[in-house]
């Protein structure tokens, strides 16, 4: 296939099939002999596609005057995406081609339906959000947000917050490192990453975070083991957490791992767990805790509603299943698979996670509670009520230096500090 049917069909597997975005393409790339510049076209038409996509449908919906088939539909949305954003690729590039995977896929009236819907819309100025009279159906349009999100935003923070919120979710993510500190200094490994030829900057956000450019993950330094790719505001974690050396610690719902291992890099004379109910994401755990040449540590299979762990814990860490609100712009399709009443679901499921999890915890001990989204129900709500149900819980502050910040839980907005949406709350269960 041709780069653009092969974005074509990336797409479509994501939008029609549920795929995810990061594997599809990697699993796309792998399994082509596409040039790095090729590469990186591909991930950025499907990526920025998802993105837009009600931005390209509310601008492509004038010109389509007949009931297109679902991979037609797809393939305007890729080629509109390319003639909007892209300015590196020319526009009757992208047109031609789309003609001709519309005739391969389905044939010379295919493509000329194609051709005659893409040269109209090309002609024509883009349709102006202005028209559009209510607040929030503008800025789900503007962003690609939908709706319901965006009026949730509006309830909890204003529109104006809300607009702040959808436009930094809009834009492109950093990206950053966490510093292997147990066996490199972040200042070591600056230093490193610039010899290397990357571009590596000290984040004033978290101590071990280092915001970078390039492919770092082709970087020796990555190879061996000194660094891990998580956003800044997932690592603020760990200084929730603020673990001890000694500490024994359990991370409940660890896949892919980053802040069980985080943790494990700061207590060279404890032991972490690090439990999740999906199995084959175990293995993953461990290659990566391997990678990074740590020990003193237990990876295993575990459904955090009902698991009987193994022993007490002085921390832990329950990173909760959620809508994921807050990391739409770095795996995009999730604006759209969400729906309004899976909240509910995931409440239900937050605080029966904790119920059981505490159950672990010694007298004394702290659990975070964090996820990666925007939504007080499952934040600032799940964070009452489990320590309402809860007699011997209580919340307990933690610091947050970069926010100026000190409480038992903080919402951390995207436009705060150009992070991930995240929120994180600390408990402590009461002495005996």
């Amino acid at each position: 296939m041709q780069l653009r049917e092969m974005a074509l069909d990336a797409y479509s597997r994501v939008m029609d099939e549920g795929g995810y975005s990061n594997i599809v393409l990697n699993d796309m790339i792998n399994t082509s002999n596409l040039a790095a510049n090729d590469r990186g076209l591909l991930t950025e038409i499907v990526y920025g596609t998802i993105s837009k996509k009600l931005t390209i449908q509310f601008y492509i919906r004038p010109f389509i005057r007949t009931k297109l088939k679902r991979w037609q539909r797809n393939l305007l949305d890729i080629t509109v995406y390319q003639i909007v954003w892209l300015d590196r690729v020319p526009n009757y590039a992208a047109i031609n081609e789309a003609v001709e995977i519309a005739k391969k896929w389905g044939g010379p009236n295919d493509g000329k339906a194609i051709n005659a819907i893409l040269r109209s819309f090309e002609r024509e100025p883009l349709e102006d959000f202005s028209q559009i009279k209510s607040d929030i159906t503008r800025l789900s349009i503007e962003t690609s947000i939908p709706e319901w999100i965006i009026s949730h935003w509006k309830t909890h923070h204003g529109i104006d917050g809300a607009r702040e919120i959808a436009h930094t979710l809009s834009s492109r993510p950093k990206m950053y490192i966490r510093t292997n500190t147990a066996r490199i200094t972040r200042t070591e490994l600056v230093t490193s990453l610039v010899d290397e030829g990357f571009s590596a900057i000290p984040s004033e956000i978290q101590k071990d975070a280092i915001e970078v450019s390039g492919e770092v993950l082709q970087s020796d330094l990555y190879q061996e083991g000194l660094f891990s790719i998580q956003d800044v505001s997932s690592m603020l974690v760990n200084d929730a957490l603020s673990p001890e050396p000694d500490d024994v610690i359990l991370d409940a719902c660890s896949a892919p791992g980053g802040k069980g291992l985080h943790a494990l890099e700061k207590v060279p004379d404890g032991h972490v767990d690090l439990s999740d109910i999906h199995e084959h994401k175990i293995a993953q755990i461990e290659q990566q805790a391997e990678r990074l040449r740590l020990t003193g540590y237990s990876a295993f299979q575990g459904d955090a509603t009902s698991k009987d762990y193994p022993k007490q814990y002085d921390r832990i860490i329950v990173d909760a299943p959620c809508s994921g609100l807050g990391v739409i712009r770095r795996k995009p399709e999730i604006r759209y698979e969400r729906k309004a009443e899976d909240v509910d679901t995931l409440v239900d499921l937050q605080l029966e996670i904790l119920s059981n999890i505490k159950n672990y915890l010694k007298p004394g001990g702290v659990l975070i509670y964090s996820t990666c989204t925007i939504h007080q129900m499952e934040n600032e709500n799940v964070a009452y009520t489990f320590m309402k149900q809860n007699d011997d819980i209580e919340f307990d502050p933690f610091v947050l230096d970069a926010f100026d910040f000190e409480g038992p839980y903080r919402q951390i907005l995207p436009q705060e500090a150009g992070t991930d949406g995240f929120f994180i709350a600390r408990f402590r269960k009461k002495e005996k």
